[in-house]
C-alpha cells in the first residue's frame, strides 16, 4: 500500500488557483474564454474532483477545451483501497445496524428493557458509522488529494509551478477548507478563482 506522505515543494513555487463550478456547466455551454485566465497565468495542468468518471468528463465542454488546448488535466480522488478496512467496518456496521432496526420495529413493546437497549445500541451505531464516514470525506479525502496535487507539480521540472483545482460546487462546500488549510501547511499558495466573475471582466473589455 502507498504510504500517505504530504511532502511541501523544495526550492519550488507552487500555486493553485481554487475554482468551483456546477456539474452543469462543465457539461454544456462552458465558455472557452476562460481559456485566456489560464494562458495568462501559466497553468500547467487542471485537477479535477466531480462526479463524473474521467473518460466521461473528455466529453463535457470543459474536458474538449482542455484537450484541444494541450492543457492535461486529472481527476483527483481517495483511492478504493486506501479506504480499506474503514470501509468494510462501516459496511459491518450498517449491515448489523439495520438488523438491530428490523428487530426493534417488529416489537410490540419498545419501551421495555429490551427495548430501550435496542435502540441505545441503533444510536450508537448509527453515531459510529458517521463518525467514520466523515473521517473519509472530511480528512481522508483531502488528504489524497493534495498528495495527487503534490505529485503532479513535482513531475514538472520548473521553479514555479502554477495549477487550477476544479470542483463540483457542492463537494466544494464540504472539502475545500480542508484542501486549502492542506495545501498552505506544506508551503502552497491557494488562491480562489470565481470563474464567473471573471468572464464577466472579459466580456466587459470586448
Amino acid at each position: 500500500m502507498e504510504v500517505l506522505e504530504l511532502n511541501g515543494p523544495k526550492d519550488v513555487k507552487i500555486i493553485v488557483y481554487m475554482a468551483k463550478s456546477e456539474k452543469s456547466d462543465i457539461q454544456k455551454g462552458f465558455d472557452s474564454r476562460v481559456l485566456s485566465f489560464i494562458k495568462e497565468k501559466g497553468v500547467k495542468f487542471v485537477t479535477i474532483d466531480f462526479q463524473i468518471d474521467i473518460k466521461s468528463f473528455k466529453n463535457t465542454d470543459l474536458g474538449k477545451v482542455l484537450e484541444k488546448s494541450g492543457i492535461p488535466f486529472y481527476q483527483v480522488d481517495i483511492p478504493e483501497y486506501a479506504m480499506g478496512y474503514i470501509y468494510e467496518e462501516i459496511v459491518e456496521k450498517e449491515e448489523l445496524m439495520n438488523e438491530l432496526c428490523d428487530e426493534y420495529e417488529s416489537m410490540e413493546n419498545k419501551d421495555s428493557y429490551k427495548g430501550e437497549s435496542l435502540k441505545n445500541w441503533i444510536d450508537l451505531l448509527h453515531e459510529e458509522i458517521q463518525q467514520k464516514e466523515n473521517y473519509i470525506s472530511l480528512k481522508l479525502r483531502p488528504q489524497w488529494i493534495v498528495k495527487k496535487m503534490l505529485d503532479l507539480s513535482k513531475t514538472h521540472r520548473a521553479n514555479r509551478v502554477v495549477f487550477l483545482h476544479y470542483v463540483q460546487t457542492d463537494i466544494c462546500e464540504d472539502i475545500c477548507p480542508q484542501v486549502t488549510q492542506q495545501l498552505r501547511e506544506v508551503g502552497v499558495k491557494v488562491i480562489n478563482y470565481n470563474v464567473k466573475k471573471h468572464l464577466r471582466e472579459i466580456l466587459a473589455k470586448s
